[in-house]
């Protein structure tokens, strides 16, 4: 079979198998790395698929003792991905979360406003209209969350970034509420801090992450290893939330 080598060092994707973890079946694909020399990765895909990140040279035997030397993390991850839902209802008694709990939607139709509070794990939602279709119903409670998040975003982006600005001993540009599918947040050449209102629906830890993340980018503007050791100096364990935001990426990125 040829092979190929794509822009960020893998061979080609080629190899597949499954594995008996707890008396269930999981699939895995193998990635091949040319600049992986000994060290064995492990990430779940959007479609709950194990992917290991291989050296060229390590054998599949090895390869499945690890898998199942790793297996309650396997299965830990996999239990979160099954958690993850594809897409949002936004309808009465659905699930939306906030800062990674679930919060149950509780709406109504008031000829009052159209407004949005958040009391006690439940979304409390007032549409004005009470003419609506199940679908234009759905569509302007999803409206009224957003706005919530929206605002409520700029207050929480303020005090997080204003904290680790602080740990990281670095002065960024003013900080904008984003509104974007492919990405989290970003830093601009004039260190302009973009943080997605997304990012509300997940644990505060991974929001920490992005937070820092584009902070230290006002020192180091690429990925170099001096990027990620200065991140490490200030969050030893920046590769375990990264791999937290990943699991949650396609979901959250797409309402």
């Amino acid at each position: 079979m040829e092979l190929s080598v794509n822009k960020i060092g893998y061979i080609s994707e080629y190899e597949s198998g499954k594995i008996e973890i707890n008396k269930e079946i999981f699939a895995y694909s193998i990635l091949r790395s040319q600049k992986r020399k000994r060290s064995i990765a492990f990430r779940i895909s959007a479609e709950k698929k194990i992917e290991v990140i291989a050296p060229q040279r390590t054998s599949l035997a090895k390869i499945e003792d690890i898998l199942k030397k790793r297996s309650a993390w396997l299965v830990r991850e996999l239990s979160k991905m099954a958690q993850t839902r594809s897409d949002v209802d936004f309808s009465d008694g659905s699930v939306f979360p906030y800062m990674g709990h679930d919060c149950t939607i509780k709406a109504t139709q008031q000829p009052d406003s159209s407004c949005c509070q958040l009391k006690k794990r439940a979304w409390i939602v007032n549409i004005r209209d009470c003419n609506l279709s199940s679908e234009a119903l759905r569509q302007e409670i999803r409206l009224e969350l957003i706005l919530w998040l929206k605002k409520r975003a700029r207050k929480v982006f303020q005090k997080r970034v204003s904290l680790w600005a602080k740990r990281l001993n670095v002065n960024h540009g003013k900080i904008i509420v984003s509104d974007t599918s492919s990405r989290w947040g970003s830093c601009s050449a004039d260190n302009i801090i973009r943080l997605n209102w997304r990012l509300m629906l997940i644990p505060m830890s991974l929001i920490d992450y992005v937070v820092a993340h584009e902070l230290c980018h006002v020192v180091h503007k690429n990925h170099s290893s001096k990027f990620w050791a200065f991140l490490a100096k200030a969050m030893p364990d920046h590769k375990s939330r990264r791999s937290a935001l990943r699991y949650r990426e396609k979901w959250v990125l797409a309402i």
